[in-house]
């Protein structure tokens, strides 16, 4: 993680002559994050003169990690999804940005299939779907792919922000997340490029492979998906160019994958749970509809009002998915214990590398 007495040290060591190719190596030498330093030396610091540092959590690791085991992981996901919950509580416009997202990529979708049946690109009068320009057809692919990645990433930025101020003291808005998002707006292109050619390639694959390729392409998407999971909060928050922000998204999954995949895991199960209960609670209301005699009109109502509650419920999971996983970059990259959350959990989600 990137902390002030790193930022201090590198100041000192470059006011005194040295090369940053000499101070990357002492740095590294030493144990740091080779990530961790490149941010480092691309212009995060200032001040004072000190040795080479190690320095101290609010809580020790052990202490943490002791904490979370005697609770029980998945007691401790629980309690950050109400954390993360509060977080949503004091911040509701962040729900906006998953809302707005998911309509600008559903107008998008749409755009696009109408698009490709209008042009004759893809023949369905048949059994089969039967592509008549398999280049073109790629080629639509990959622009759909790139638009997707782009909004996407667009919006979740724009979210990081605003959560990263909250958890760290500070308040900004949604017009301002959104300001802060267009600020990089190159840098989020040149990923959406980067990520709709690997979904291309990986479509390619699938395409022209039997189950095993498919499979194939599939756990390679999967493994894509978890690399680069926490890309938003590494375009934003790192000066660093787009190829190691991915690099570092992976290096921050690697310190936190155990509370990682337990929380999506969570987040499934509390899912799950919500859903069936929706599910449950419209059942009844339905054939309570049936037993008063409210007919088809009373059918409909509820079927709308259970689709609009499934999508609220998706956008508020999401929310809170996106704000526990800047609380987490915050600590595993710059060593801050977000407000709102306890430090045990934090703290104990982080895996630190052993010293050569």
């Amino acid at each position: 993680m990137v902390t002030q007495e790193l930022l201090d040290y590198i100041s000192s060591q470059t006011k005194n002559g040295f090369s940053k190719a000499d101070i990357r190596q002492s740095l590294v030498d030493s144990g740091w994050e080779p990530a961790d330093v490149d941010t480092a030396l691309n212009g995060l610091g200032t001040p004072a003169e000190n040795p080479i540092p190690r320095p101290p959590d609010v809580m020790s690791r052990e202490e943490a990690t002791a904490a979370v085991k005697k609770m029980g992981r998945f007691k401790a996901s629980w309690r950050l999804f109400t954390q993360s919950l509060q977080i949503l509580k004091q911040d509701k416009e962040v729900v906006l940005f998953p809302i707005l997202s998911s309509v600008i990529l559903m107008v998008v979708g749409v755009a696009v299939v109408y698009g490709v049946w209008a042009s004759g690109l893809v023949d369905t009068s048949g059994e089969d779907a039967v592509v008549a320009n398999t280049t073109v057809f790629y080629a639509v692919v990959f622009m759909y792919y790139v638009m997707v990645s782009f909004v996407l990433t667009y919006f979740r930025v724009g979210l990081t922000a605003v959560v990263y101020e909250r958890i760290n003291g500070g308040d900004i808005d949604f017009k301002e997340g959104m300001s802060r998002a267009a600020a990089i707006g190159g840098k989020i292109f040149v990923w959406s490029l980067v990520a709709g050619t690997v979904g291309l390639i990986l479509k390619i694959i699938s395409d022209r492979s039997q189950w095993l390729g498919k499979l194939a392409a599939s756990l390679l998407g999967a493994a894509w998906g978890i690399v680069t999971m926490f890309i938003a909060p590494t375009l934003l928050l790192d000066n660093v160019s787009v190829w190691q922000s991915i690099k570092n998204s992976g290096i921050v999954f690697k310190k936190t994958w155990g509370e990682t995949l337990i929380l999506n895991i969570s987040m499934s199960i509390v899912s799950s749970v919500i859903v069936f209960g929706i599910f449950g609670l419209f059942i009844a209301l339905a054939v309570t509809s049936v037993s008063l005699g409210l007919g088809a009109i009373g059918l409909i109502v509820l079927g709308v009002l259970f689709l609009f509650t499934l999508i609220a419920t998706s956008i508020i999971l999401t929310s809170l998915t996106e704000i526990f996983k800047v609380a987490l970059y915050s600590y595993a990259r710059f060593g801050v214990v977000a407000e709102g959350f306890s430090p045990e959990f934090i703290i104990g989600a982080i895996k630190e590398p052993k010293k050569k």
